[in-house]
């Protein structure tokens, strides 16, 4: 399904004309070509047209992303690739490059590049393989973009790509553009809370200075207290209880996690975890 029929599709549903949908957010006239598929929209505005009338976006995004694989094998491997990180499933995203070079004709976008070599990195917890020009490419997307919650999302994500000096810097920044314009809509709100959890992930994976850590827990507790934001602070909590050695804190927190089916969200800490422990 393109952005311009699943826009149609929730409008009709809503019972909203095309001006009233639009919100002044666009024209209606271009946001009636942007339904016909002629005009392309900014991320950012679309978001805030879903906002604006209360929709789902992460729902729409999925109707977008799962349309026929015929129609953009973009979406297809998007999908595949995103299941294989969630999985840590190295093998399968292997299996999934052989098939993204041995399919004939297809060229893969930048954006299926760079989440492909984003899910190799966090499975790894390594970015060895990264080349320097996709370094580079990624940290200009990101030095460049003014702070917003894309922008956040996107330094979420990409962290992975650089060294844990460098991120923290890029980290620190975010926070700091946060701090003096504090949004605190759900979307921000989350993917500020994202930036930290990755990057007290990298911390550790990468031994991350002390003082990182506890920026990055401080700026957490400093967050409003929104619902959205629970698991994000429970991680924080534990991320510091483990930096600090305080290991009846992670086994407390582990056990809480496992039972609510979450422990997938500090799996890859918890071998060293117990092995410290036992010590």
């Amino acid at each position: 399904m393109t952005i311009g029929k699943a826009l149609k599709q929730l409008r009709l549903h809503a019972g909203l004309t095309q001006d009233q949908m639009a919100a002044g957010i666009i024209s209606e006239s271009y946001y009636s070509k942007v339904e016909r598929d002629i005009h392309n929209i900014d991320a950012k505005l679309l978001i805030d047209i879903l906002r604006v009338h209360g929709f789902d976006v992460i729902s729409f995004f999925n109707k977008i992303y799962h349309q026929p694989a015929k129609s953009n094998p973009d979406f297809e491997f998007m999908t595949q690739i995103d299941q294989a990180k969630k999985k840590k499933d190295l093998e399968g995203l292997n299996k999934i490059t052989r098939e993204i070079q041995n399919r004939g004709g297809y060229k893969p976008s930048f954006y299926i590049q760079v989440r492909l070599e984003l899910a190799y990195a966090w499975i790894t917890h390594s970015n060895n393989h990264i080349s320097p020009y996709l370094k580079r490419k990624v940290k200009s997307v990101i030095v460049d973009q003014n702070w917003n919650e894309q922008a956040y999302y996107f330094l979420s994500q990409t962290m992975i790509f650089f060294d844990i000096d460098e991120t923290y810097h890029l980290v620190d920044s975010a926070f700091h553009a946060y701090e003096k314009n504090p949004e605190k809509d759900t979307f921000t709100l989350q993917f500020v809370a994202l930036i930290a959890v990755n990057f007290l992930n990298c911390c550790y994976h990468q031994k991350g200075r002390r003082e990182y850590v506890k920026r990055v827990v401080d700026f957490l507790r400093e967050l409003p207290i929104d619902n959205a934001l629970g698991l994000a602070s429970i991680l924080g909590t534990y991320y510091e209880a483990l930096f600090n050695e305080d290991y009846k804190m992670t086994e407390t927190i582990a056990e809480i996690l496992n039972r609510s089916g979450y422990l997938s969200m500090i799996e890859d800490t918890l071998e060293s975890n117990q092995n410290n422990m036992c010590k």
